[in-house]
């Protein structure tokens, strides 16, 4: 490995327009460079020198690294989706280590800048209600003995809109020319996995909450090439079609029948990126006439989720089946996942397609960082907490989906604390703003709000003659304005989630003339709640 490096992301809007100088002993010391610099056609490097520091400064922001020998410091533009931001990273150790190598760094950094606590004007518009929202979802594919506590916890605490399930088809039928039901029935049971995966369908079943069932896994005979995990990419072989179709049915009628779990969607999960069956967009709209037909033919009430892409990036992978009429009969409802967030455009792209179509928009993975389980602590980080619900807020307001299904209501990426060495479970701050965004009624109203300061990320709905604003509010505390309620709300309940508050009602503001003002706590999600 080159080495072990630490880097600084220091935001494009904060800081363009500003410099970017080197700290003794170097040559270039005291010689500001440009943010962005120039730099040569086939890089985005901005500066790489040896230095002990660097001082990064705008109109704005001013950051200072100091260490204590000289080290190279590389500064570069990362664009990403849509934003700019500069890069500073430096080496911790380089090279190759060993096991129980430990490597020692030390550094200081000082930020130094203005605070932003300018104030926010938000609009409701009640008179162009929106697509319905049930509420927030989850997700429930069995990996862990540790789920079903944690899975006990989220049914007893929150109220789940929707869910979704794991079809195992490659442990259901792992030969190709034996039958599963009949195997099931000689053997007298089931694979373990498919019988968690069922009895999780069945759990879902007998509370009514809707289910979305998805493949990850298919069966080698069922694939052009051996594999089909992320490596593998593989795709279904044309020639097993048949089987495949039957395979899938035999699991749906089995379960509906020995279970009493009929799920409503269904969907190959995140088959643009091929994790772990890979669709192309054409491949995807045949699959959705396939099996659609097929399920048609065999009285199953499962329909075709359209999409179902592993960001919202893939939002062109859904545009040959949206424009084929002939698909479009067996699509139930649009779906992407969330990660690593989307553009305005990328999302709304997924909710035109659902309103051309005529059915619901879900998000059937919602999450931040597809890779944080490699670093579970990130769960508890304040700041990480606040992004996923910005995102889900941001989603509700610009897309109106039906329901988000958190990823996932399980152990893994789970929104508990405790759980371990006699710990009871207990809820941590993702459990309280998912509760508090979900917290309206099933068949609630998206509602049209504007915001003017991009620090605060707002949604809306019309609860049942009730209504209710959600707030984000990502930077220092300010103050906020909402008009255009209707003039029977008089007073509006507050509640708050952050670091220290968990869905913890703070007090009642008035609404006057159907405005109502109050303070943002900084980094904090509030809610208001009014109702006639």
């Amino acid at each position: 490995m080159r080495g072990v490096f630490f880097a600084i992301a220091l935001p494009g809007t904060d800081y363009a327009g500003g410099s970017a100088q080197l700290i003794a002993p170097t040559t270039a010391a005291g010689t500001p460079v440009s943010l962005p610099g120039t730099r040569s056609s086939d890089t985005n490097l901005i500066l790489r020198a040896s230095a002990k520091g660097l001082r990064v400064a705008s109109t704005r922001r001013h950051i200072e690294l100091n260490l204590p020998a000289p080290k190279e410091l590389v500064v570069r533009e990362v664009r990403s989706r849509g934003k700019s931001e500069v890069e500073v990273s430096f080496p911790l150790s380089l090279g190759d280590l060993t096991a129980g190598q430990i490597a020692h760094a030390a550094f200081t950094i000082k930020a130094t800048g203005e605070v932003d606590k300018s104030p926010a004007k938000l609009v409701i518009d009640p008179s162009r209600p929106g697509r319905k929202f049930d509420g927030m979802g989850g997700n429930f594919r069995i990996q862990s003995p540790a789920d079903a506590a944690q899975i006990q916890y989220n049914f007893d605490h929150l109220r789940i809109a929707w869910g979704r399930v794991a079809m195992p088809l490659d442990q259901w039928q792992p030969s190709e020319d034996v039958d599963p039901v009949q195997a099931a029935a000689t053997a007298g049971t089931l694979n373990s996995n498919v019988r968690e995966a069922m009895e999780m369908a069945q759990k879902l079943a007998r509370k009514n909450i809707p289910t979305v069932i998805s493949i990850w896994s298919a069966p080698r005979w069922a694939l052009a090439t051996s594999g089909g995990g992320r490596g593998g990419r593989a795709r279904i072989n044309p020639a097993q079609w048949d089987k495949v179709c039957k395979s899938i049915g035999s699991y749906l009628e089995y379960m509906k029948q020995r279970y009493g779990a009929e799920p409503i969607l269904f969907s190959f999960n995140e088959s643009d990126m091929g994790i772990n069956v890979l669709q192309s967009p054409q491949e995807h709209a045949e699959t959705i006439k396939r099996l659609g037909s097929y399920f048609a033919s065999r009285g199953l009430k499962t329909r075709m989720l359209l999409g179902d892409t592993g960001n919202p990036t893939g939002d062109r992978f859904i545009d040959v089946a949206r424009d084929d009429p002939e698909a479009a009969k067996y699509i139930g409802a649009v779906s992407f996942h969330s990660w690593n967030s989307g553009t305005i455009e990328q999302y709304t792209h997924f909710s035109d397609a659902a309103r051309k179509l005529n059915v619901p928009l879900l998000v059937a993975e919602g999450g931040l960082d597809p890779s944080a389980h490699q670093y579970r602590a990130i769960f508890l980080e304040p700041w990480f907490c606040l992004n996923e619900i910005s995102q889900y807020v941001e989603i509700c307001r610009v897309a109106q989906p039906l329901s988000i299904l958190h990823w996932q209501y399980t152990a893994d990426y789970s929104i508990l604390t405790g759980g371990r060495g006699g710990q009871p479970l207990q809820p941590a701050q993702r459990f309280w703003e998912i509760k508090q965004l979900g917290m309206t009624t099933p068949d609630s109203l998206a509602v049209p709000i504007t915001c003017d300061n991009p620090k605060v990320i707002s949604c809306a709905f019309a609860d049942h003659g009730g209504y209710v604003v959600h707030l984000v509010n990502n930077g220092a505390a300010r103050r906020a304005a909402v008009s255009g309620l209707p003039a029977g709300v008089k007073e509006m309940r507050v509640l708050m989630t952050d670091s220290r508050h968990g869905m913890q009602e703070t007090g009642r503001v008035p609404v006057v003339e159907g405005t109502v003002q109050l303070p943002l706590d900084s980094m904090s999600f509030l809610s208001l709640v009014g109702n006639p």
